[in-house]
């Protein structure tokens, strides 16, 4: 039930953030799109802002499911750019607003996890330190930030399967290759 609540809210978010910015959105009009209480939304989340935190982070969730090894790590930053991609407006109105550095954390957080994952499973049977995993995930995580914030700002303008496929001949051996340089 409270799933269902939230994913309402977000839904009218979404609809909202279409045709106004996040910093001129208000909970009541949040609220009214979905023919609920001001209370409810309390219920659920503290502010605008944690609302689009969890908007986003479901969204991702459902983008990365089951893409978390290094033989797709192309397909789940593809699924990434596709849903930044199908989910514009809320990007772009973030981007824009006072709030791009809540916005580029969250895409860290969530890279970051992400990559990981991959990084560990790439690891598994060598003797490598956790710095040195956190550093090479931490180094990706960046990488592939700038590209999407690039690839945002610019409008959307080039192909996401186009920038996918690119960064991975640039990857393609590098985690493997690090993971065995640092490996003790």
């Amino acid at each position: 039930m409270a799933s269902k609540t939230k994913e309402k809210l977000a839904a009218a978010l979404v609809t909202e953030l279409q045709q106004t910015p996040v910093d001129k959105i208000t909970i009541q009009a949040i609220v009214d799109d979905c023919e609920l209480t001001r209370q409810t939304f309390y219920n659920h989340f503290a502010d605008i802002y944690e609302l689009v935190e969890w908007t986003a982070k479901e969204a991702t969730n459902r983008a990365l499911a089951n893409v978390a090894d290094y033989d797709n790590w192309q397909q789940g930053f593809l699924n990434i750019m596709a849903d930044i991609q199908a989910n514009q407006y809320l990007v772009m109105n973030t981007y824009q607003s006072a709030y791009r550095d809540l916005l580029e954390k969250y895409i860290y957080t969530v890279l970051y996890q992400y990559i990981i994952k991959v990084v560990d499973r790439q690891a598994v049977g060598m003797r490598v330190a956790a710095k040195h995993k956190h550093f090479i995930a931490h180094f990706y995580s960046l990488a592939f930030i700038a590209l999407i914030f690039e690839w945002v700002k610019d409008g959307f303008h080039d192909d996401p399967q186009e920038i996918v496929e690119q960064t991975g001949v640039l990857v393609q051996g590098d985690f493997q290759k690090a993971l065995n340089n640092y490996a003790e």
